[in-house]
């Protein structure tokens, strides 16, 4: 008996079901594919290189139409005082890179600077206004409402990468650390097992359940990153002389612990985004 006309029209659907299938991957639909697609885009154009002094010196990403949100120690200058103590404050020229390559001027927000300078060294976070009206902020969640396992992902420059570079993972651990430069008792941060670069810093990290940024990638929380380094002063002390390789034992460990921290090792750091604090209106 000859097939219906239904029946060719059913096993047709079903071939083009079958070859959609092939072209998506496992456990992802056409939709999932060209919503990630979309949110990438998006996370871009809100991600921002920033600069200091004119070199590149971290990540920042857009929290408000002229303000961006970022790692205090992106934008530091730090310097030598009396007594052997050291002189925190803002870097002197402060400048953003949008996506479409645009620069602007950069400077510390008010709620950031005199009495509260201390709050924004101690978390390590702080807010830049800029010079535009046109930045695409990101959505703001809460820290607390990530949870370890949680799918994350991040995006910010590398250094010596001249685009937006996104990396997925997850969260590892949830931990409290010091605050930066022993400033401001202790604060929320994070481990993400995923890949981080220097340059990296300041950069926002998202949930991927609701594209809300949960914490704000942050180099030097990376564990590895900080033994490569004290790698490298310890040999600096070594006393006496020895050659590795042909090379002397200093400027081996020296090239060997640069070259580490400067890195990505696959485990960075994070600190909760719950210390941005915008303004109000």
């Amino acid at each position: 008996m000859l097939p219906s006309l239904g029946m060719i029209i059913l096993k047709l659907l079903g071939i083009t079901v079958t070859l959609l299938s092939l072209l998506t991957a496992p456990g992802e639909s056409i939709d999932a594919k060209g919503s990630m697609r979309e949110r990438l885009r998006r996370l871009r154009e809100s991600t921002v290189r920033i600069l200091v002094n004119g070199r590149p010196a971290g990540t920042g990403f857009a929290v408000a139409g002229n303000l961006v949100a970022t790692n205090f120690h992106v934008v530091q200058h730090l310097s030598p005082a009396a007594g052997g103590q050291t002189q925190v404050e803002y870097a002197g020229a402060i400048q953003i890179q949008l996506h479409d390559g645009r620069l602007l001027s950069a400077a510390p927000h008010p709620s950031v600077t005199e009495n509260n300078l201390s709050f924004a060294v101690g978390r390590d976070v702080t807010l830049l206004t800029v010079t535009a009206n046109d930045l695409k902020p990101l959505k703001l969640g809460r820290f607390a409402d990530a949870a370890e396992g949680d799918p994350l992902y991040l995006a910010g420059y590398p250094f010596n990468v001249e685009q937006v570079v996104v990396a997925t993972g997850i969260l590892s651990t949830k931990w409290k650390a010091s605050g930066y430069l022993s400033q401001g008792g202790t604060r929320d941060v994070a481990w993400l097992d995923m890949t981080m670069n220097k340059g990296n810093s300041g950069g926002p990290v998202l949930s991927l359940a609701d594209d809300a940024v949960v914490c704000i990638a942050n180099f030097s929380l990376n564990p590895f990153a900080q033994s490569a380094e004290d790698f490298a002063n310890i040999a600096a002390k070594f006393p006496g002389q020895a050659v590795v390789l042909g090379i002397d034992f200093k400027k081996f460990s020296s090239l060997i612990g640069a070259a580490l921290s400067s890195q990505s090792h696959g485990v960075g750091g994070c600190v909760a985004v719950d210390y941005v604090q915008l303004p109000k209106p």
